[in-house]
């Protein structure tokens, strides 16, 4: 006899009671930050046995819009598939489940027309879009070039607002010694040495 198959999918039954952690999650961050895309009809589903790519990657969400077909055969606009390993892991805590669902809910987003209208089906349906990361960049790159375009810079102000609102923090520095930092610039400055080639 042969051995069956692996199921890779499972969706999340909405309507089971007790109400499961990762939909009570997810109604908590659409009320709390995505009004907009309010009338989306979102389901989650387990993925299951992923692995690291080869550079390390674990692939925690993905946010998956319904296709014309798909929207024919099923009531959801989108599915947010969660790895349920990562999601299951005690080190795994509410606060970044709260994280990931609201970073896959961001890339679910109404469709808008020339005029900047919401864009309708021939049925009056919402159409949706998958909308892309804000930035795309290697750590490498920044280390070396700095916030070189403007989606960088961007993204490196969010990052200096969100550690200013969690100062007062203390840190340990390389040498052993603590130290208190009240404001971002009182971030201590690592100076690296950078080997060029003389032409």
């Amino acid at each position: 006899m042969t051995k069956p198959k692996k199921i890779s999918f499972e969706l999340i039954n909405p309507k089971q009671k007790p109400e499961l952690q990762a939909y009570r999650l997810l109604s908590e961050i659409r009320e709390e930050y995505h009004e907009e895309i309010y009338e989306a009809r979102i389901a989650l589903a387990w993925r299951k046995g992923l692995k690291p790519d080869i550079d390390g990657h674990l692939v925690l969400g993905q946010c998956v819009k319904a296709s014309d077909l798909q929207r024919e055969l099923v009531d959801w606009d989108f599915v947010i598939l969660l790895n349920q390993e990562s999601w299951d892991d005690s080190e795994f805590t509410v606060d970044k489940k709260k994280a990931l669902l609201d970073h896959e809910l961001c890339h679910a987003e109404r469709a808008i027309d020339s005029d900047g209208e919401p864009k309708i089906d021939v049925r009056g349906r919402p159409v949706w879009r998958t909308r892309k990361h804000d930035i795309e960049e290697f750590q490498a790159i920044v280390e070396r070039h700095g916030t070189y375009k403007r989606d960088l810079e961007l993204f490196a102000k969010a990052l200096l607002k969100r550690k200013q609102a969690q100062l007062p923090l203390q840190v340990e520095l390389s040498d052993g010694t603590k130290a208190t930092l009240t404001s971002v610039s009182d971030a201590p400055r690592r100076r690296r040495a950078s080997a060029h080639a003389n032409a």
